[in-house]
């Protein structure tokens, strides 16, 4: 009952509400909330339709000025797109923060239009690549529309909090539209206001939006063009705690430990497979790799205590991050130990390793039904990375086999900038280089056809590393079928030790060949 003397308001921030406190109203957050450090969860829509009334009326009601077409996008946004963006992380900013600045921000609303649309459009596709680029978007006139639309807003719009989270939107438009180059762009812009004084004043973005760049610092060292690209990790560092409370704190810090990691093996290539290659280490770059072992070696221990206080995850969200969080651990570990090392060999006293990142995640795959293999595209890096990386650098056939199974089924198609398919006709090939075998194109051992290397491969065939250029749209293989291909250049080891380049062309799809030709002389066509 409110006060006598006073009116009671249906109006204020849920948190207000809650609590019983009067709400200020202040908008994007009630100076009530921000000033005692609490996190507000904004404002009910006074228009909202009857529980009863179709979806799409509920939603036209909660933005009155929008058209149907806009309604049906923001819909498919709230029952498709948002759930399905984080991949193995919290959805939260999705599902709730993103609809609820919506509400009152037009920069916001008009960019989950053009997610929306763009996202269907992905998902309407899945037959065709991912990478449609500027042709995607001039064909989808509604997402164009608002596109600009939510540049214009931005322009005038002053609160460094909303503008990073629009900033993430804008992110996700690029993504989907697989422009890196803008993509990481938006990335550079979104950290350096995340510095900003003004930004950290807002707690809501430390809460929601520093976790989503600290993991986006990551893609420079996988699709940037070199070293004027990558983004300052200290901005979005995670503080190490003495223990884990919970999952979400050991997700920080993976995330963090994770960069840092890439960094240290970024700068290392240079000495291993570059024009370094003859140059003594660095002892800053050694220290460098020490300190990121050890804090790995700090994760785990910590991990370990989190399991056995809290019990085994029973979710399959949760077992699905359990299973994302170690890959990402045990990969650094690998990788991070060879940064320096010369010779591929070095990775084969990691089997282990290798066999727990493919059991770990194999144990998750069995929790999924043949219906919930992924179709949509994420915001968030999932499996592609770490499964591709089982099975490209573990040398033990149907290990890696098994992980190029994995691939196909728990990967999205996309992921942010990660191509699932693209991704998986690469990991097939370097298999076939390495051990002499021909593989179909899901992946398994052409019957009656025997590895020429069924154990450890020797060095020489060994792929040191790979540089790729996506070939831009469909393209016609030598039989005019539409296919979808790329460009490899595969770095190797001559028996002299020296590094040469091996040109490589494949397609993600299995030709459609004439009776009379066999895939092997295709194969002898496109991989000379």
């Amino acid at each position: 009952m409110a006060r006598k003397g006073s009116r009671k308001t249906r109006t204020g921030c849920f948190t207000c509400k809650v609590r019983k406190v009067k709400c200020d109203e202040a908008k994007p957050e009630c100076t009530r909330c921000s000033s005692t450090g609490r996190i507000c969860d904004g404002y009910a829509d006074p228009a909202r339709a009857v529980s009863d009334q179709p979806r799409l009326l509920k939603t036209q009601s909660m933005f009155p000025s929008i058209t149907r077409q806009e309604g049906r996008a923001l819909q498919f946004f709230c029952e498709l797109v948002g759930p399905n963006l984080p991949g193995t992380t919290d959805p939260y900013f999705w599902t709730h923060l993103v609809m609820q600045f919506s509400r009152y921000e037009p920069a916001v609303r008009h960019s989950i239009v053009a997610i929306s649309s763009l996202y269907e459009d992905v998902v309407r596709v899945q037959d065709s690549p991912f990478d449609v680029g500027n042709e995607q978007i001039q064909n989808n006139t509604l997402a164009l529309r608002h596109y600009n639309a939510a540049i214009n807003q931005l322009t005038v719009m002053e609160n460094q909090g909303l503008v990073l989270l629009v900033c993430l939107l804008f992110i996700c438009i690029e993504f989907l539209q697989s422009n890196r180059e803008i993509a990481l762009r938006h990335c550079a812009h979104g950290t350096a206001i995340l510095a900003s004084a003004d930004s950290a004043s807002y707690k809501w973005v430390g809460q929601y939006l520093t976790p989503l760049f600290r993991r986006l610092s990551s893609l420079p060292f996988f699709f940037g063009s070199g070293p004027s690209d990558v983004l300052d990790l200290s901005i979005s560092r995670y503080p190490i705690p003495d223990f884990f409370d919970n999952f979400s704190e050991a997700e920080g810090m993976i995330d963090d430990v994770f960069n840092q990691a890439m960094q240290v093996i970024r700068r290392g290539d240079t000495y291993r497979v570059g024009q370094k290659h003859d140059v003594p280490i660095p002892s800053e770059l050694l220290e460098k790799q020490d300190i990121v072992l050890s804090q790995l070696n700090q994760w785990y221990a910590m991990f370990t205590d989190l399991e056995a206080g809290k019990g085994q995850t029973t979710s399959k969200s949760s077992r699905f991050g359990r299973a994302f969080a170690l890959a990402r651990y045990r990969i650094c570990l690998i990788w991070l130990s060879n940064a320096f090392v010369r010779s591929e060999m070095g990775y084969d006293d990691f089997r282990d390793e290798f066999s727990k990142v493919v059991e770990e995640t194999a144990e998750a795959a069995a929790e999924q039904n043949s219906t919930d293999i992924k179709t949509s595209p994420a915001f968030e890096m999932g499996f592609i990375a770490p499964l591709f990386f089982c099975a490209q650098r573990c040398r033990n056939l149907s290990r890696r086999l098994e992980a190029l199974r994995l691939l196909k089924l728990l990967a999205a198609p996309q992921e942010n900038l990660w191509d699932r398919d693209g991704m998986h006709a690469l990991a097939r090939r370097i298999i076939e280089i390495e051990h002499g075998v021909e593989l179909s194109i899901e992946g398994r051992v052409t019957p009656g056809v025997q590895p020429k290397y069924s154990g450890l491969p020797p060095e020489t065939t060994r792929i040191q590393q790979f540089n790729v250029e996506f070939v831009s749209g469909r393209q016609k293989n030598l039989y005019g079928h539409d296919v979808r291909g790329f460009k490899a250049m595969l770095f190797m080891r001559s028996t002299s030790g020296e590094i040469y380049l091996r040109p490589e062309t494949l397609f993600e799809e299995n030709p459609q060949l004439p009776d009379d030709v066999s895939q092997g002389h295709i194969g002898a066509v496109l991989f000379p």
